[in-house]
């Protein structure tokens, strides 16, 4: 059973450097708190999810045969003006300064999670992304990668921003999750741990004014703020190790330990958004997704 990745791709300050900017990360949750529906991230960013993150990169980037995009970019045409946003600890960014150093690579989150030394043309900033965007020069590519659970309007927050901030020509590259896992030949019973899960994730979402499912939008959304020559690629990643292919199942072993690192950090900020205790999320949630048990047939 695989969840596919969707990656879409379209055609076409005020900000605060790490350096000047005090940053204070509070204890994530206790039995008492409550989240409120509009705080801007509703997942933690401490060190063991900053690993978790960076290896789910490297995953990612195997599925991809080591490509960091898909946009018509190469060392003989490189992108000049690059936009990460939601950058994380910042490695896709970094790794593009690499690439093509030549150009300029800005990325943009919430948290100065990422390193300070870093390639000579990248630099991070401090910014909610979902507030107006105020950049002096437009891009030429614009990045998102795995950003559920990030946006209340990814639509006008993020794509109408981006086409809004792009040269003619330039180019915008979700490479989107979303949240349901599918299966090929239909055996996925409905009781499945997973799917149970996932049902509460998309409350949480709707709760907390986060969309969650945005792979299968995202080529819709493009062609409704103006993009052109859309292209929609989907990349199946397993959950455990039931492939057969031995490059597919080391992916899903990487993937389903990926995942298990993560899921009380998912779960805890969504479904606390749904009455339900930390107690109660540890206990009856977590113990019972599925990921060990699934299978394809």
């Amino acid at each position: 059973m695989a969840p596919p990745a969707s990656i879409n791709m379209s055609v076409h300050s005020a900000d605060r450097p790490l350096d000047n900017y005090q940053f204070t990360f509070e204890s994530y949750l206790d039995d008492s708190a409550q989240i409120e529906p509009d705080q801007a991230y509703l997942f933690p960013n401490d060190n063991p999810e900053n690993d978790r993150v960076d290896e789910q990169y490297e995953i990612i980037k195997m599925i991809m045969d080591g490509r960091l995009h898909l946009a018509p970019f190469s060392d003989d045409r490189p992108p000049r003006r690059v936009l990460d946003i939601a950058t994380g600890t910042g490695i896709w960014a970094i790794e593009m300064g690499d690439k093509y150093p030549e150009a300029e690579i800005i990325g943009t989150d919430l948290s100065p999670i990422q390193p300070g030394f870093v390639p000579p043309n990248v630099r991070f900033f401090i910014e909610d992304s979902r507030d107006d965007w105020d950049y002096p020069a437009k891009f030429d590519f614009i990045h998102t990668r795995v950003t559920l659970g990030c946006w209340s309007d990814m639509k006008n927050e993020i794509i109408q921003r981006s086409f809004d901030h792009l040269q003619p020509g330039g180019w915008l590259e979700c490479q989107e999750i979303p949240a349901p896992v599918m299966c090929d030949d239909g055996t996925l019973p409905e009781d499945f741990g997973w799917l149970r899960w996932v049902r509460d994730f998309r409350a949480g979402g709707q709760v907390a004014n986060r969309q969650v499912d945005l792979g299968p939008q995202l080529t819709g959304w493009m062609h409704e703020v103006g993009f052109v020559d859309i292209h929609e690629m989907t990349f199946k990643i397993p959950i455990n190790g039931w492939p057969k292919e031995m490059r597919l199942k080391h992916i899903g072993m990487m993937w389903q330990r990926n995942l298990l690192e993560g899921l009380s950090g998912f779960s805890l900020g969504m479904f606390n958004q749904l009455g339900k205790t930390v107690e109660e999320i540890e206990t009856s949630v977590l113990s019972d997704t599925g990921f060990r048990g699934a299978h394809h047939r």
